[in-house]
This record gives C-alpha cells, structure tokens and sequence, in this order.
C-alpha cells in the first residue's frame, strides 16, 4: 500500500468562481456550517453505506470555529470531527497532499476517538464505532482503481476481526466518468471548477441542486475566500519548503530556500511576518542576506 502522490491540480483561488472542495479549507467550511447540516447528512449517507437513517437523524459538529490562525499553521489537521445521533465517532477529511507518515496519523485520531469514549471503569458494551471518512484528492493506492475502498482490521483468511475501527476511503483521481452512484456525483462537485459545471451537478437531483447552491453561497463569501486563498498559500509554501530541505539537505540550504521562500510570499501580497512565520526564520535572518 505505497503513498504515491498523483495530485488532482489544485484551483488557483481568484476574484470571482466556484470555491473547490478539495481546499480542505474550503470543505471545512462548507460542511462544519450549521445552516449545511442536511447537506452533510446527505453526503454521509452517500459515501458511508454502513450508516442508517437512525443514524443520521442527528449530528453534533463537535470541531472548533476556524480562524485564519489555524490555516496557516504547517500541522494544523482540517478535519472535521462529528458524532451521531446514535453514537458514531465520525472524522471526516479532506486531504490534499500526501505524506509517508498519513495512514498512521489517520489511524492514530481513529484509535484516540475510539479510547476517548470510555472513562475509567465504563463497560466495554458502551464503545461505539470509530469512524474515518477520508476524502484525497491524490492517488493513495497504486494496487487498486477502486474510488471507494472500506478498511477494518481483518484475519489473514479475510474474515472481519472487528469493524469497531473503520476507514472509508473516497479517491478523488479515480472517480469514473460515469457517474452512476451517489458517491460519484458528490466527488464531480469536489471537482467543479466553473459554473457550468456545478449546474450540471445541480441538475441530476433536488439534493444535489441544495448542496450546489450552498457551495455557490459560500462561493460569494469575501472571508471565506481569504481563508481559502490563505489555505492555498500555506501549503505551497510548506511544500515549497520541504522540497527545499530535500534537495539541499544542509542548514544553509534551508536558510537559502526559506529566505527565497519569503520573497516569493511577499511578492504574492502576504505580510512579512506572515510569511517568515512559515518559513520558520528569524526577521534577523532574513535582514542579514537581503
């Protein structure tokens, strides 16, 4: 099950257009929005078949307010952290980019809702499943072309050894160009560019027509865009970063990369102090060579 990164382009944010859900930014927004509840349920119910109408009658968001604080830090995770009206941990994410640690960070947040259920001296019979939804919008598995894959720990003749954990995984590289089930059409609107294409979405049924509309109110939202453009910003520069680390690998290396990393950001509009935030440097530093 090697990592490999086959990234579906990132939307460069603009002025005006559709804000991608593949900004994990943007889906945390669009779905953590109280007013979006029933669209939530409705994607859930698509892309989990596990999950019942008893299940969905109720859903606490149980994630924080997001700042523009959060976007910008390098390792703040964007999930989105759900329970169900009949005692489902759910965490819900979008990940954009790959990295080699990804599956055991994903398992290490499913093991900690799990854990986190039960005080001391609680039975065991109260534990509810642990669930992780994981949305890429980059090819996770190069062994399968399957959109949708359900994990759970299994013996090695393939018989379930507990479902208690489970990981539902959507890969946005895969989806098929017919869109022949549910899950297929939520994965066109995380993919929608432009407006024609989101009327094309709205169009296959009233469900979708709802959800396409909020995604174009939230669309029409100045902070949302600044969040989302934020967003955008923090992860190339991170990424710009870590290649830079890779190629030179020594300390001056990084200063190098990092102080070029800062130009480039303020050059695109971000303060200063922003940006030798993520890059990790010193204003002194940065003073002594420019």
């Amino acid at each position: 099950m090697t990592i490999i990164k086959e990234a579906i382009p990132q939307q460069k944010i603009g002025e005006k257009g559709i804000l991608p859900l593949t900004n994990d930014a943007v889906f945390r927004m669009y779905f953590a929005d109280a007013q979006n509840t029933e669209q939530l349920k409705v994607f859930l119910k698509a892309v989990i078949p596990d999950l019942t109408e008893e299940d969905l009658v109720d859903i606490q968001i149980k994630s924080e307010k997001l700042t523009k604080a959060d976007i910008t830090q390098k390792d703040f995770v964007l999930d989105l952290r759900l329970v169900d009206a009949t005692g489902h941990y759910i965490n819900v994410e979008m990940q954009m980019n790959g990295h080699p640690n990804f599956i055991d960070r994903v398992v290490s947040y499913n093991a900690r809702n799990l854990s986190g259920q039960l005080k001391v001296g609680d039975d065991y019979t109260k534990i509810k499943a642990s669930i992780s939804l994981i949305v890429t919008s980059f090819r996770l598995f190069n062994d399968a072309e399957d959109y949708y894959e359900y994990v759970t720990y299994r013996r090695k003749g393939g018989q379930v050894f507990t479902n208690i954990q489970q990981y539902h995984i959507i890969d946005l590289t895969k989806l098929p160009n017919e869109l022949t089930e549910d899950q297929h059409i939520w994965g066109a609107l995380f993919k929608v560019k432009t407006d024609e294409e989101l009327r094309e979405i709205m169009a296959e049924s009233e469900e979708m027509r709802r959800a396409g509309e909020k995604l174009k109110k939230l669309s029409e939202d100045e902070l949302a865009r600044e969040y989302a453009r934020a967003r955008e910003e923090s992860q190339w520069a991170y990424h710009f970063t870590m290649d830079g680390y890779k190629e030179l690998g020594l300390e001056e290396g990084r200063k190098e990369k990092a102080i070029e990393m800062v130009n480039k950001l303020v050059e695109k509009g971000m303060p200063l102090a922003e940006a030798l935030e993520i890059a990790e440097l010193s204003e002194e530093e940065f003073r002594k060579v420019t």
